[in-house]
C-alpha cells in the first residue's frame, strides 16, 4: 500500500517520515513537498518524492496519483487556508485515496479565540464531506516552541504573558509525528477524533517554575491584558534578534486563559501504545542548549552585581573592580568553559 505525507519537508512532516521508516518500506512512501529538492535524503532511501502546491491544485493530480492513504499536513502561509485543505481532500479523492489523516488543532469551535480555530472547523467539516474513509489528529501547541523560547525568557529574567490562570497540555513533534504515522499505517482510526496532546496541563506558575529550575535564576512574570499583549509581540516580532522564537499570538494567549485549550487527550497513547513527553521532558532534551544560554544569562547577570572593592598592595585606598566573564571554547576538546578577568570599574 502507497502512502501519501504532504508537507513532507516540514519540521513535523520530516518527523513523520522517519517515524514511517520504522514501520514501512521507503518505497510505499510519497513524499509531496513545495520543495522537493530538500527530500533528496529521502529519495536516496527509496521515497518517491513529488512537487506538490495546494494553491496549485494542477500540481497535485501528479503529486498524488498511486497513493491509497494520505497524510494531509495542514499547511500554513497561504491566502485561503481553507481552500487549500479542500483542494488537497478533493484531489485525493479524485487520485483514489481511500483513507485521509489530517492534522488540525484544539477545539475548532465558532468562537474559539485561537487563531487557526475557525480554519479548521471549516477544513474538518470539508474532509467528513468528501465520501471516504477519514481520521483527525487535533495537535496540541508544540513543547518545542515553548522550550526553545524558554532560553530569550532566561536570558531576560522575564516572561510576558497574557495566559492568566489558564493552562495548556504542550506536545511534542515528535509525539504528534509517531500518532500521525501510526494512523496512517495502521487500521481502527477511520471517523475518529484524537486529541493529541501532553501528557498534562501547565499554567503559568508552572511554566515559571520550568524556567526558574532550568535557568538558576529568578523569573519575573509580567502579566497583561490582549491589546498590550499585542503591542509587546508587535516589537518582539520587529526585533531581528528574535527571529530564530515564536511567540504565542494574543488570541493564543486569550483562547488558554478563558478555557478553549485545556483539552488533555488520549490520542498519542491510544495510537502508538507508549505516553506522550511532558513539557518538562521535553525541556530535558534540550536542556544543553537552554542551560547554556541560561549559564550566559546568569553570568551576564552576576557581572552587574560583582562589583567588590580590593586594595592594591602598597597603596592605601581602595580601587573598584568588576567581573567579566567570556565564554571560551577548548578547540582540543569540543568544550566549553568561562573565563573570568577583573578589571577597574568606571
Amino acid at each position: 500500500m502507497r502512502m501519501i505525507v504532504t508537507g513532507a519537508s516540514g519540521k513535523l512532516g520530516r518527523l513523520v517520515v522517519a517515524a514511517l521508516l520504522g514501520r514501512v518500506p521507503a518505497s510505499e512512501l510519497i513524499l509531496v513537498s513545495r520543495s522537493p529538492d530538500s527530500l533528496e535524503d529521502f529519495a536516496r532511501r527509496g521515497a518517491t518524492v513529488r512537487y506538490g502546491d495546494f494553491e496549485r491544485p494542477d500540481s497535485l493530480s501528479a503529486a498524488f496519483a498511486g497513493g491509497q492513504r494520505a497524510l494531509v499536513i495542514s499547511t500554513i502561509g497561504v491566502q485561503d487556508t481553507p481552500a487549500a485543505h479542500r483542494a488537497a481532500f478533493e484531489e485525493a479523492v479524485r487520485s483514489g485515496v481511500q483513507h485521509i489523516v489530517h492534522t488540525s488543532v484544539p477545539n475548532p469551535v465558532e468562537d474559539n479565540p485561537f487563531p487557526p480555530a475557525r480554519v479548521h472547523l471549516h477544513s474538518e467539516q470539508d474532509l467528513r464531506a468528501t465520501g471516504i474513509a477519514w481520521t483527525i489528529l487535533r495537535n496540541a501547541l508544540y513543547a518545542e516552541l515553548r522550550s526553545r523560547i524558554a532560553t530569550k525568557y532566561i536570558r531576560d529574567g522575564r516572561w510576558t504573558t497574557n495566559t492568566g490562570s489558564g493552562s495548556h497540555a504542550f506536545v511534542a513533534r515528535t509525539d504528534c509525528a509517531a500518532a500521525a504515522a501510526a494512523a496512517l499505517t495502521g487500521d481502527g482510526s477511520e471517523g475518529r477524533v484524537y486529541d493529541i496532546t501532553g501528557p498534562e496541563l501547565v499554567d503559568a506558575e508552572q511554566y515559571v517554575a520550568l524556567l526558574e529550575e532550568f535557568g538558576g535564576h529568578p523569573i519575573v512574570r509580567i502579566e497583561v491584558n490582549d491589546a498590550e499583549y499585542e503591542r509587546y509581540r508587535a516589537g518582539f516580532s520587529a526585533d531581528p534578534n528574535n527571529a530564530a522564537y515564536f511567540e504565542l499570538f494574543a488570541g493564543t494567549g486569550e483562547a488558554i486563559r478563558a478555557g478553549y485549550l485545556n483539552q488533555v487527550g488520549t490520542g498519542v497513547q491510544h495510537l502508538t501504545s507508549r505516553l506522550p513527553l511532558s513539557l518538562r521532558e521535553v525541556f530535558g532534551r534540550g536542556s544543553s542548549s537552554i542551560r547554556r544560554d541560561a549559564a550566559r544569562s546568569r553570568h551576564a547577570h552576576l557581572c552587574t552585581r560583582c562589583v567588590g572593592r580590593a586594595r592594591r598592595p602598597g597603596v592605601g585606598r581602595e580601587l573598584k573592580l568588576e567581573a567579566v566573564y567570556r565564554l571560551r571554547r577548548r578547540p582540543d576538546e569540543g568544550t566549553t568553559y568561562w573565563m573570568i578577568a577583573y578589571r577597574r570599574a568606571g
